[in-house]
């Protein structure tokens, strides 16, 4: 992937998918953010789980959003402590 990213979606479904998100930090600029887009009422994967993957990582949410009808939306960054 490409460096020095402004913004990167991450859609996932399930917590396999989720996985990724701990290898996409590289790719951001320091103040940059990842979107992390995931299916609305699902049980296998809930906006907590986002979250604790999320900080598990080292990143933190900052945003929440309903990105659509069917689709929920966490916006994650580096925390400042570490730009």
């Amino acid at each position: 992937m490409k460096k020095n990213n402004d913004v990167i979606f991450l859609g996932v479904s399930d917590m396999k998918s989720l996985k990724k998100l701990a290898s996409l930090e590289g790719s951001l600029k320091s103040n940059g953010m990842i979107w992390v887009v995931w299916p609305k009422g699902q049980k296998q994967l809930s906006g907590n789980d986002v979250r604790n993957k999320a900080l598990e990582v080292g990143l933190v949410d900052v945003k929440v959003c309903s990105f659509s009808e069917s689709l929920n939306a966490l916006k994650m960054m580096i925390p400042k402590a570490r730009r």
